[in-house]
């Protein structure tokens, strides 16, 4: 019963359109490899500072829910201008970067608004449970589709690397929400 009330005002409180963004925590200290169509660079949270950001954690091979996660952001980055995206692997070892190239053009993704990050389990990891307090598991002998179990959250990023929400990426009610909270720091922050 608790735990149903929680959750509750939980959606009320995500479904409030004038609540205040909250500040949930800041990106730590992180270097990986950003992939894109024209090659490969190094990629630090220092890059990230002075954008909004929403963040997915997805691998290539998924047979589950990462490309509908892709898709909804790629839709959205199209509806609200200044949003970049961040998409992170979770699975470094299959995701080479050739094959993150290949997931990008499949969904259609604006290359100048997105990022996609690859790099060592260990970094990848440390990312997701350090910094952005998501969890993830791996399974090595599951069938590709199926080897990494993670976090089905986008995250709301701000120009100063403060994470300002997490969101249910397979909800609609998600997915407006963080429209809503995307646009609304944009708005505070100049349309950076």
């Amino acid at each position: 019963m608790k735990a149903g009330v929680f959750a509750g005002t939980l959606l009320m409180a995500a479904c409030a359109p004038d609540r205040p963004l909250q500040t949930l925590g800041k990106l730590p200290e992180f270097r990986m490899t950003a992939v894109g169509p024209a090659g490969e660079a190094p990629f630090t949270e220092k890059d990230m500072l002075g954008k909004v950001w929403a963040a997915e954690f997805v691998f290539t091979r998924c047979g589950g829910p990462c490309p509908l996660m892709t898709g909804r952001l790629a839709a959205m980055s199209e509806r609200v201008p200044g949003l970049r995206v961040l998409a992170v692997t979770v699975d470094p070892a299959g995701d080479t970067a050739p094959r993150l190239r290949e997931y990008a053009l499949r969904h259609r993704v604006d290359p100048t608004r997105w990022v996609f990050l690859r790099g060592s389990s260990k970094d990848t990891y440390r990312l997701l449970y350090e910094g952005f307090k998501l969890p993830m598991s791996t399974q090595p002998d599951a069938p590709a589709e199926s080897r990494v179990m993670h976090s089905t959250r986008f995250v709301l990023i701000d120009a100063q690397g403060s994470i300002r929400g997490y969101y249910d990426a397979l909800a609609q009610s998600g997915e407006a929400a963080l429209e809503a909270d995307a646009r609304k720091l944009l708005a505070a922050e100049g349309g950076v």
